[in-house]
């Protein structure tokens, strides 16, 4: 795997102008026809309808060449008090099914009363398919020439501006004065960029674990490596309060070195290295007395970090210094993106520690994730495009040093990405719209995880501020909160959507049914 693929597989897994231009948004000539979705995009029975709406490919030329976006609608089932629009994040997530695979979950009064839209981003599949010759099954790293000599002209206009601008374009289209949105990680910076570039066309508004306006792109995934270290500490420590089921340790350090020894038994190497859990006084000898035992656990705890680089290098030394994405390692940064799949994780790391060629159970909840190759390419193009912060690539050696140490694999991913490596072939081509709040009639809902181990904490009281909005701090870490069992979070964001009003600033994460 070369260092550009393996820093674009770091930020999928774990997994985000000097002014607005002035141009024309062409128009429908007539309301788009909505019938059969096409095979595969949404799921049968959840109501949705499909509709194929075309837009300019380059809204600076607006009589020039045009693509096709394509629009899922599912229609309330009462009275409709609103259009809500929505986008799941990625950037190359898929958007068409979101609302049929989520609406079971989101609160009754949602479905009774708004009519639920996803507009399915450019260059996606079923949206004017980018396309830079690999395959889904290939390895190989997403490059602007291959993408450019696949489709001429296409590939840089895969921004997060067009986007929003083909957004616009589905809502004239439907002929609507103003939506309602609601963005879930990259679609928070999404619907970010369409209340900046169309305030007028905007009444409520909620962005859920928010991407940092000012961490465009590099310094966003950078911090998502660093972000993901807590959560996995929370996860380890879970396990172990149910060691009477999983087996797996009664300390958050005991389940840390049996997914360590599972990591490198799959063939993971450095990616397991981490910093160790804190030692509890259960992980020392038992014979020790009072204070000597309180004394050496405080020792143990305060040489922890030189003991797990000692340890992480005997395994990079061990692994030859390579290793590869391994079905543990997927799961695991699943699992730190919401709590729900803590049993189901802790379950089948249970069955692979019993037998560790059974990693059917890792491979399913890593599909969860799973994408085609479009959506790797509009990933690589939109975060390349755009990406305002610019790569240091002198950071390629302090994280090869970081490995080479035997140094927290995270922190090295950290600098790997700002080393900006993983765009080194591919200049921007646009600058990332100014986000700000230029008249909105109604402040944004933002919701954001303390321990959210993909968007961190920082970008939601960043996001609320450059737009004005009133912040909710969901404890725990689930990456997106709306829509989880939450009731007192989701009766706060079915309360702002009627009325435009927030009622609290603090809520209990999601209970783990």
């Amino acid at each position: 795997m070369t260092r550009r693929r393996a820093m674009r597989s770091v930020a999928w897994l774990f997994a985000a102008c000097l002014g607005v231009q002035s141009v024309g948004v062409a128009v429908a000539d007539a309301a788009p026809a909505f019938g059969a979705c096409p095979e595969g995009a949404v799921a049968p029975g959840s109501g949705a309808e499909c509709a194929v709406i075309s837009v300019p490919r380059d809204y600076s030329a607006p009589d020039g060449p045009r693509i096709d976006v394509t629009v899922s609608r599912i229609r309330a089932t009462g009275e409709r008090l609103g259009t809500l629009f929505a986008n799941p994040g990625g950037p190359g997530a898929d958007a068409l099914d979101y609302w049929a695979q989520h609406s079971p979950r989101l609160p009754a009064e949602l479905s009774e009363h708004y009519d639920r839209i996803a507009v399915q981003p450019r260059g996606l599949r079923w949206s004017t398919p980018l396309s830079c010759g690999i395959a889904d099954h290939e390895d190989r790293s997403v490059t602007r020439a291959a993408c450019d000599e696949a489709q001429p002209g296409y590939v840089q206009t895969i921004t997060t501006e067009n986007t929003a601008r083909d957004m616009d374009a589905v809502r004239a289209a439907l002929g609507l004065d103003r939506i309602d949105f609601y963005g879930t990680s990259y679609g928070t910076y999404l619907g970010a960029v369409y209340a900046t570039m169309f305030p007028e066309r905007v009444d409520r508004m909620v962005l859920d674990s928010s991407v940092h306006p000012g961490w465009v792109w590099n310094e966003q995934f950078a911090q998502q490596q660093l972000a993901g270290k807590q959560r996995l500490d929370d996860l380890f420590s879970w396990i172990a309060e149910h060691d009477a089921e999983y087996h797996l340790g009664a300390t958050p350090l005991q389940v840390y070195r049996n997914w360590v020894r599972l990591v490198v038994a799959q063939g993971g190497g450095w990616y397991a290295n981490l910093t160790p859990p804190p030692a509890s006084t259960a992980d020392l000898p038992g014979n020790l007395p009072e204070p000597v035992l309180q004394v050496a656990r405080d020792g143990l705890n305060g040489s922890r970090d030189q003991i797990g680089q000692l340890q992480n290098l005997i395994r990079a030394l061990t692994s030859g210094g390579t290793s590869a994405q391994v079905p543990l390692l997927a799961a695991t940064s699943v699992a730190t993106y919401t709590r729900g799949f803590w049993p189901t994780f802790a379950r089948a790391m249970a069955d692979a520690d019993l037998d560790p060629n059974d990693t059917r159970e890792l491979q399913a909840i890593e599909g969860v994730t799973a994408t085609d190759s479009t959506g790797r390419n509009v990933f690589a193009a939109i975060t390349c495009n755009e990406n305002a912060i610019p790569g240091r690539m002198e950071l390629l050696g302090t994280a090869a040093a970081t490995v080479a140490s035997g140094g927290n694999a995270l922190d090295a991913r950290a600098d790997m990405v700002r080393s900006g490596v993983a765009c080194s072939d591919w200049d921007p081509v646009a600058t990332p719209v100014a986000v700000a709040n230029r008249g909105l009639p109604t402040r944004p809902l933002v919701l954001q995880s303390r321990h959210d181990a993909a968007t961190k904490y920082e970008g939601g009281p960043a996001m609320s501020a450059v737009l004005n909005g009133s912040l909710i701090t969901v404890e725990g870490g689930d990456h997106g909160t709306f829509g989880r069992g939450n009731a007192p979070l989701d009766d706060a964001v079915m309360t702002y959507l009627r009325t435009g009003d927030v009622t609290i600033d603090h809520v209990d994460q999601a209970p783990l049914n």
